[in-house]
């Protein structure tokens, strides 16, 4: 229903690698166990019709002789700038711009995610908000993102104390006065306070019916269990697809508990292979470690620091981000569902700084 443009039902064949899987996200007495900043990133190479032949691609990057399976690490070290300098990084992109082949990716940010049943746990008790649509709910998530980001500290030890997200019936109504007390500061902001203020008073009716449901029955401190619907969705979203995914015991094991039905018949569309074996798997592993850096890059510094940083490029690292922009877009041209995200518009919007930037360089 969010993208009525994409092609579900298209015959594509999907490889996969993923980077940041931390396998469970739960907070501790005064930190998480991981890096908040740090996106999950699923996805890789995608094409229709045969198996294209990526050969003189792998002949290209001139590897030594040692190495046995082509990853990130072999094309580009470092964060976000200092990948875009390696001259390897562009001839993959150009390669792959220039190919059949297309991008895929889903990325979650887990601290959004963390998060984000605080608003719809409010929005269930308020028929006025639920309204409202999608939009004014993702605006309060927004900004409940952005609030959580600079109180981080306080939102961690808010959410052990009551054990979020499983808050005990009893202290429902203590929880979302301490919530609640986060925002006093940023009321008067103009940037905070629409979303703050309606989050404020639709918290109040979830008060008055001390419940808070997305956030309740659950396991304590537990944010993320695991990232198995991340590999399942686009197994049922795109049914008549082949999904090749690098093989990781720990996500056999998940999926196995799983089957997926199309009414009545079963759904047996994807496999695991060996990367050593499928020089696809292993470009997809070179796209997502660049994507996974595109995105901890963006969750990790201001506007004002990525227009500084991105307009002041040298030419191969204009060349290699402008080919990494022109290979989001032309995937996106070729499907929109190719590309998932479960971010806050804070980050998600970030990009459209390069492409200002990186316009205003190419004129």
């Amino acid at each position: 229903m969010l993208a009525p443009s994409a092609d579900f039902d298209g015959t594509y064949t999907f490889y996969y690698d993923e980077t940041n899987n931390i396998r469970k996200f739960y907070v501790r007495e005064t930190d998480f166990n991981s890096s908040f900043t740090e996106n999950f990133v699923l996805g890789g190479l995608v094409h229709e019709g045969p198996v294209p032949d990526v050969q003189p691609l792998i002949d290209s990057l001139k590897l030594q002789k040692s190495v046995k399976e082509l990853k990130f690490k072999h094309i580009a070290k470092g964060g976000l700038i200092d990948c875009l300098k390696s001259q390897k990084l562009y001839l993959f992109l150009k390669y792959v711009g220039g190919s059949n082949l297309f991008i895929h990716y889903s990325r979650l940010n887990i601290l959004y995610w963390s998060i984000v049943d605080i608003v719809d746990s409010a929005i269930a008790h308020s028929e006025a908000s639920q309204q409202l649509g999608l939009q004014f709910a993702n605006r309060m998530k927004n900004d409940l993102y952005k609030l959580a980001r600079l109180e981080i500290d306080s939102v961690i030890s808010l959410f052990h104390k009551y054990g979020y997200p499983n808050i005990k019936q009893n202290e429902v109504i203590a929880f979302i006065e301490e919530m609640s007390n986060l925002f006093v500061d940023y009321l008067d902001d103009m940037e905070f306070h629409f979303g703050l203020e309606s989050l404020r008073q639709i918290l109040k009716e979830a008060r008055k019916k001390d419940s808070l449901p997305f956030l309740m029955n659950d396991d304590d401190f537990m944010l993320i269990k695991d990232f198995s619907r991340f590999y399942l969705r686009p197994v049922y979203m795109f049914k008549n697809s082949r999904h090749i995914f690098d093989r990781e015991e720990s996500i056999i094991e998940l999926l196995s508990e799983y089957k997926v039905m199309d009414g009545l018949q079963e759904i047996d569309n994807f496999s695991f292979v060996d990367s050593t074996s499928n020089q696809l798997i292993q470009l997809s592993d070179v796209l997502i470690g660049l994507v996974g850096e595109l995105y901890s890059y963006f969750n990790t510094n201001s506007r004002d620091q990525i227009h500084s940083d991105f307009c002041s490029l040298d030419q191969v690292q204009g060349d290699n981000i402008d080919l990494l922009l022109g290979l989001i877009d032309r995937s996106h041209d070729k499907n929109i569902g190719f590309l998932h995200a479960t971010d806050a518009y804070e980050e998600m919007t970030k990009i459209e700084v390069i492409r200002a930037c990186r316009g205003k360089m190419l004129v």
